[in-house]
């Protein structure tokens, strides 16, 4: 009798979770409509209301001009001048198309609240969400107060938005697999994704890292010439540290972090005002140790770094 007491308790718990979700949806569903539906409206009629404007003040520049040069015209402030009404159409069209977006205020605290709406009601979704919330919980601060996140799930779409959406993230299934992509729209928000995270450590890791910091415009001379120089000692390391090592690139006041496997090998380059670039490596393996040595590895090795204008 307990044991079935418990389990109508559980179904009716389900029940009414499935109810108040339903209910939720439904009615912000509704309101996100009519406020659609409001705003279009109003787009309409003040664009209408704009664009006549725009064609009598025209029409009145016109008449203006066709008088001849003894006659007394209207003063510069007294006129509603054309680019002035221009000016006004397109700041409210724009406002208009931020408010009609519906996007739902992006933080980590919104994303919980949703997450915890859908417990018992849709796994998938709630699943996406989970996915979602560690994701962001690790971007850096810039980062989450500047981000557009779409999560299409389950056949549903939430979207959210904060501060200017500089950031775009997307969650969605991909081969029964959940996926949490990021694109940056700014050099500052890739800095900060790249400053805030480890890379993945390899040659062409390295080379695609100082490919795309020249791509923002954002590689200084100082730290073009450190990865440069890590590619160069860091291809001549053994495969056994190549594949296990956390390396740091401190460099033009810059650090830079990448790893492979279980990090066991630590590289350091780093730049010293001198001028020189220095790479370091600190082995924790006797085999590691061993075959570099019989390739003629040196734990410390330094490069003067040269002028880019010697080379051009």
């Amino acid at each position: 009798m307990a044991a079935r007491a418990g389990l109508n308790l559980n179904m009716s718990e389900l029940a009414r979770n499935g109810i108040q979700w339903a209910l939720s949806g439904l009615f912000q569903s509704l309101i996100v409509q009519v406020k659609r539906i409001l705003i279009f409206s109003t787009t309409v009629i003040m664009s209408s209301v704009l664009l006549s404007a725009l064609w009598l003040a025209v029409q009145k520049a016109d008449y203006s001009l066709s008088k001849g040069e003894h006659e007394v015209t209207l003063s510069n402030t007294q006129k509603w001048a054309p680019h002035s009404v221009i000016r006004i159409l397109r700041d409210f069209l724009q406002y208009a198309a931020i408010v009609l977006s519906s996007y739902e205020p992006l933080s980590l605290r919104n994303l919980l609240r949703h997450r915890d709406q859908l417990n018992g009601v849709n796994y998938m979704l709630q699943a996406c969400f989970n996915e979602a919330i560690d994701g962001f919980n690790q971007e850096p601060l810039l980062v989450q107060e500047n981000s557009k996140m779409v999560i299409h799930c389950d056949g549903q779409t939430v979207q959210f938005l904060s501060g200017t959406g500089d950031c775009e993230i997307s969650v969605y299934v991909l081969r029964n697999s959940i996926q949490y992509d990021v694109r940056e729209r700014t050099a500052e928000m890739y800095l900060a994704r790249l400053s805030s995270r480890q890379e993945p450590l390899s040659i062409r890791d390295l080379l695609r890292v100082k490919s795309n910091l020249q791509s923002w415009g954002v590689l200084s001379e100082e730290l073009q010439g450190c990865l440069e120089f890590a590619v160069q000692e860091y291809s001549e390391e053994p495969l056994c540290v190549q594949d296990n090592a956390n390396m740091v690139v401190d460099c033009g006041g810059q650090v830079l972090k990448f790893a492979s496997g279980r990090q066991d090998n630590a590289i350091s380059i780093y730049d010293v005002r001198d001028g020189t670039i220095h790479y370091q490596v600190r082995i924790s393996s006797l085999w590691a140790s061993t075959v570099r040595f019989f390739k003629g590895n040196k734990d410390h090795t330094y490069t003067r770094r040269m002028k880019r204008s010697l080379l051009d």
